[in-house]
C-alpha cells in the first residue's frame, strides 16, 4: 500500500500528464481542422497607358472566376480555390475599356494561357497575365485559332458573347449576325 504522500504525488504526476497529453492532442488536431487557405490571383503585367490600356475585363482559372476589372499593372483580389494540377487559364482583355463607365466593353481580345497553372493545398497561384504567358494578342503576332476563340467564347464566356461574334484571326469584335 502507499503512503498519502505517495499517492498524493502519483496522483499529481497523473494529472501533469493527463494535461500534457491534452494539450498535445489539441495542438496536433487542431493543425489538422485548420480551414485550407489556397488561393489565386490575377495579375494584369500590362505597362498601364492612356491609350488602348489592357483592362482585363474577365478571368478564369479552374473554378474561379473573376468578374471585377483588373487595370494594367494591378491584381485582382485572393480568391479562395482548390488545389490543382496544371489547369489554362483564359482571359477577356477590353483594350482601351474604362472600367469607371458605365457601359461594358465593345471590343475584346480573347486570351488563353499558353501553359497551365497549379497551386498546392494552402499555397496562392498568381496567375501574371501578358503576351508571353497569354496567347491571343494580335498585336503580339499570337492570335487564338477560330476554333480556340469559339471554345472559349461559347463555353467560357458565354454571357459575354450572347450577342457578339469574335474574329481571332484580326481580333475583332462585332455583332453577331441575326437568325
Amino acid at each position: 500500500m502507499l503512503s498519502r504522500g505517495e499517492q498524493d504525488s502519483r496522483s499529481t504526476s497523473v494529472r501533469r500528464d493527463a494535461s500534457a497529453f491534452a494539450l498535445v492532442c489539441f495542438v496536433g488536431l487542431s493543425g489538422c481542422f485548420r480551414t485550407p487557405d489556397t488561393t489565386v490571383i490575377v495579375d494584369n503585367t500590362y505597362e498601364p497607358s492612356v491609350v488602348g490600356s489592357r483592362v482585363i475585363y474577365r478571368a478564369t482559372w479552374e473554378a474561379v472566376q473573376i468578374d471585377a476589372p483588373i487595370l494594367p499593372g494591378a491584381s485582382s483580389d485572393p480568391q479562395p480555390t482548390v488545389p490543382a494540377s496544371d489547369n489554362t487559364a483564359y482571359v477577356l482583355l477590353a483594350p482601351g475599356w474604362n472600367p469607371a463607365s458605365t457601359t461594358p466593353p465593345t471590343s475584346f481580345i480573347v486570351m488563353q494561357s499558353r501553359l497551365g497553372f497549379a497551386v498546392d493545398l494552402y499555397g496562392t497561384l498568381h496567375i501574371p497575365v501578358d503576351d508571353a504567358t497569354f496567347a491571343g494578342s494580335c498585336d503580339a503576332q499570337s492570335p487564338l485559332t477560330q476554333a480556340q476563340a469559339d471554345f472559349i467564347t461559347q463555353s467560357v464566356f458565354p454571357e459575354v458573347f450572347a450577342h457578339v461574334h469574335y474574329d481571332a484571326f484580326n481580333c475583332i469584335t462585332s455583332p453577331a449576325s441575326a437568325p
